[in-house]
């Protein structure tokens, strides 16, 4: 099975993915698949014809993440333009052993990516705890995390389409016990 893990930013999809990884279940991650994509010299003539993000031949990707998280008409041609590439190589991944599951961690979730997974788990934390994360992180702005929040999927929309939820606003320890609980499950 293909599993989606999705959750907004900082609400711990990648500690939950780094909990699967040492249970020995396979992963991979979209957001390093688009780093491959956006070396490839087609993509890249795309994004510098609709964005005009390109420099010396590389896209400057804090450039074009500012642009798409304050315009959500952007970030949807955005989307269209990498998600079809994405899927096309999470398919790939998942091909080369269908006898074990793949979990995916999917940080620009949106409902016509659910399409592409056999079951979604939901990671959901408290609005302050991801802001905290993303500033420690990531050393952004509260005003700009939270562009970014505004122009994810909502709390809501993720937790009624997901299979599974996952609650990370506690310890290392508890977020570890609830994914050998998934891992049970799925």
């Amino acid at each position: 099975m293909k599993i989606a893990v999705i959750g907004g930013i900082g609400s711990g999809k990648s500690a939950v993915m780094d909990c699967l990884a040492q249970l020995g279940e396979r992963t991979c991650d979209c957001d390093l698949i688009y780093r491959e994509i956006m070396a490839q010299p087609d993509y890249i003539e795309l994004i510098d014809k609709n964005f005009g993000v390109v420099t010396d031949g590389k896209i400057d990707a804090s450039e074009l993440a500012r642009q798409v998280f304050y315009d959500s008409k952007k970030l949807k041609l955005l989307n269209a333009l990498a998600h079809p590439r994405i899927f096309q190589r999470v398919e790939s991944i998942y091909n080369e052993n269908l006898d074990k599951n793949l979990y995916v961690e999917v940080s620009a979730f949106d409902l016509d990516m659910a399409k592409y997974f056999d079951e979604i788990v939901y990671v959901k934390s408290e609005t302050p705890n991801r802001i905290a994360r993303v500033k420690v992180r990531n050393n952004f702005d509260e005003d700009y995390i939270m562009s970014i929040i505004s122009n994810q999927l909502s709390d809501e929309k993720m937790q009624a389409i997901a299979n599974f939820v996952i609650i990370n606003d506690s310890t290392l320890e508890e977020l570890q016990s609830q994914v050998e609980w998934l891992t049970q499950w799925i």
